[in-house]
């Protein structure tokens, strides 16, 4: 795996080539459910130093890139070598910190951590932080401070030998070689072993031959069972959030005091208090919306895919300390970046056949969909833990451990038709003076917002009727399918089509009509459907479900 930092456009938005293909693409191999993904063949690109503020100054934290297929060896300036172009939003934020905390209150900061840290030490403030950031450095200072006590006197290094020593430090000598407060720069990862950084995916790692500044991973709980379990267990600073059918999320957080003390906005609900008090806190901010796309504006929020924070910081590090990796690994419990909720844990199958009656507790409106991914249950050690739903005959089923490494629909990436994880088109604004920038790509390639469902986006001429779509989809628009040559499946296959227009062909959520739609009915009258219409039998001629 050859990682290098990818350039920036040039002057004048000058064209550069990707620096990174990968023909497969190592997933957590040193795992016992680790592979390696085969015929990945996707181009990537790894570091690109951009900012959330515009050329112009302006606060932009969804900026668009161009990605262009050009004529190979030919000038990728000439736009007549351009055979292919699409914009896609990289998003990127810089409100993720730990001031809120870790910071005084005089600088901005609850003061909750100072205080607990100031009955021990003295704590950093900004006029005694350096810049540019000083609230920032301060409070990442607060941290260390804090770290050093609590932790200090467990602290190890490598010796000359490679062999691991106690390197304790006494956090009441400000001048102590051994404690982090001395130490900065500070990597989280040196010790707190995290997949995002992991990118060769080889898991925990030492390296001894770096000596007391080299890695110490396979020794201490990963960087998410660090943040998530430990601040989980503060459930005053981050409330819990309620099940996905319950009135609660729907009430504002202020008439509710003795569950969401913190709260002061009187107009904001229980749902957007918890994710402010909690994910949105770092991420990766409570301005920049991580979750911003369908499943967002359909109720979800990311507790309902990914549990609360210590169902996910309830990870397979927790023995570490005391048994190093490999040997020491809990693998009943999640492996961050691993084991995350799949579409099929909500999207469990069709109108006929689906798990709803298995989960009524958070069955969607729809009595299709789900609306959390997730089992809550409690692990053998009696800790909390998220059993992910799993529906693999599906017809929405990934054929991969994750949705981003998925394909579908003629080996394109499922990511490809339906947008990224947390951004799954559309993403609202869809119309009016603007739209989001994550759905820029949609309307270029198909016209409208929403899941890329236009066949011609892809296929010249009429593909006739066929069940060979995304999903045993059929063709949709204006086509020979939708004019009529239908008839003849309906009558040899009826359940084909009950399954996703219902049982007696009354519609349902599988069947809306993804753009404005004009049918033609048996007596040759026009009938127009609106976007986000479901379509039933009725509605063009008697219905023989």
């Amino acid at each position: 795996l050859a990682v290098e930092q990818q350039a920036m456009p040039g002057p004048n938005n000058q064209p550069r080539y990707f620096t990174r293909f990968d023909a497969s693409l190592p997933f957590f191999v040193d795992f016992p459910f680790g592979y390696r993904v085969a015929e990945a063949n996707w181009f990537a690109a790894d570091g690109i130093p951009i900012l959330p503020t515009d050329d112009a100054g302006n606060e932009n934290a969804y900026p668009l890139m161009r990605v262009q297929a050009v004529t190979k060896g030919a000038d990728p300036s000439d736009p007549q070598n351009v055979l292919a172009s699409v914009d896609v939003v990289l998003p990127v934020a810089s409100e993720a910190d730990c001031q809120n905390c870790h910071a005084t209150l005089p600088d901005g900061g609850n003061g909750v951590a100072v205080e607990f840290a100031s009955k021990e030490f003295d704590y950093v403030t900004t006029a005694q932080a350096p810049g540019p950031e000083p609230l920032q450095n301060a409070a990442k200072m607060n941290i260390l401070l804090l770290h050093d006590a609590k932790h200090g006197e467990f602290y190890e290094a490598w010796d000359a030998k490679g062999e691991l020593v106690s390197a304790a430090c006494d956090y009441q000598d400000a001048h102590d070689p051994n404690c982090l407060i001395n130490q900065t720069p500070i990597q989280c990862s040196q010790c707190h072993y995290t997949p995002a950084l992991d990118l060769a995916q080889a898991g925990p790692v030492d390296e001894p031959q770096q000596g007391p500044r080299g890695r110490q991973q396979r020794h201490h709980i990963s960087q998410s069972r660090a943040m998530h379990g430990h601040h989980g267990g503060f459930a005053a600073l981050f409330p819990p959030m309620p099940g996905p059918n319950d009135g609660l999320r729907d009430a504002l957080a202020v008439e509710h005091p003795d569950l969401y003390p913190n709260a002061t906005d009187p107009g904001q609900t229980v749902t957007e208090h918890v994710l402010e008090e909690t994910c949105y806190q770092c991420h990766p901010g409570k301005r920049t919306q991580c979750l911003r796309g369908a499943m967002f504006s359909g109720g979800m929020v990311c507790q309902d895919c990914h549990g609360d924070m210590e169902q996910v910081g309830n990870d397979f590090t927790g023995n570490l300390a005391q048994v190093p990796f490999p040997a020491g690994a809990d693998l009943s419990k999640r492996v961050p970046w691993a084991n995350e909720a799949k579409c099929q844990s909500c999207h469990t199958g069709d109108v006929l056949d689906n798990a709803s009656g298995s989960h009524p507790e958070v069955v969607a409106g729809d009595g299709i969909r789900l609306m959390q991914a997730y089992v809550g249950a409690t692990h053998a050690d009696g800790s909390k833990i998220a059993n992910v739903i799993d529906a693999p005959d599906s017809r929405f089923a990934e054929n991969q451990s994750l949705y981003r490494l998925s394909t579908g629909h003629g080996g394109l990436k499922c990511e490809s038709c339906h947008g990224s994880t947390h951004a799954i088109w559309p993403v609202s604004p869809e119309d009016g003076p603007f739209v989001a920038n994550d759905n820029v790509a949609a309307l270029q390639i198909q016209g409208h917002t929403g899941t890329i469902t236009e066949c011609s986006t892809c296929h010249e001429g009429d593909l006739g009727n066929t069940l060979e779509g995304p999903h045993g989809m059929h063709p949709v628009g204006d086509t020979s399918f939708a004019r009529g040559g239908h008839e003849e499946l309906a009558e040899d296959d009826p359940n084909a089509c009950r399954a996703c227009h219902g049982r007696r062909g009354e519609g349902s959520v599988l069947a809306t009509t993804a753009d404005q739609r004009v049918l033609e009915t048996d007596d040759h009258a026009n009938v127009t459907l609106e976007k986000g219409t479901p379509v039933r039998c009725d509605t063009c001629h008697e219905n023989e479900l």
